[in-house]
């Protein structure tokens, strides 16, 4: 099962709140990601860390990830073959109101 998402928020941690909420809705969604949610919601917050402060920019951020199993296997007890995540962080100028 695959998932993708984007959020973008005037702050670090108003984005990092954001982006997790989102993996929430994906693990309530397709219960089987509840078994990376940690996973995602770590480098989440690792990789806006990376990024420089800067008050005048909003903070964007793109998630997207899958999990491989074989499908003969009885739900909730997947056995994981495959463990894809990809996230995206960066700072865009905010638009002047």
């Amino acid at each position: 099962m695959s998932y993708s998402f984007s959020v973008t928020a005037p702050s670090k941690g108003a984005a990092i709140q954001d982006a997790k909420d989102q993996m929430a809705a994906v693990a309530k969604g397709q219960p089987v990601h509840a078994r990376d949610q940690c996973l995602v919601d770590t480098s989440i917050a690792a990789a806006v860390a990376l990024l420089a402060d800067d008050a005048d920019s909003d903070v964007g951020i793109a998630v997207c990830g899958s999990l491989g199993w074989d499908v003969a296997a009885e739900s909730g007890k997947e056995k994981l073959t495959t463990v894809t995540v990809s996230i995206t962080a960066w700072l865009s100028a905010r638009p002047v109101r």
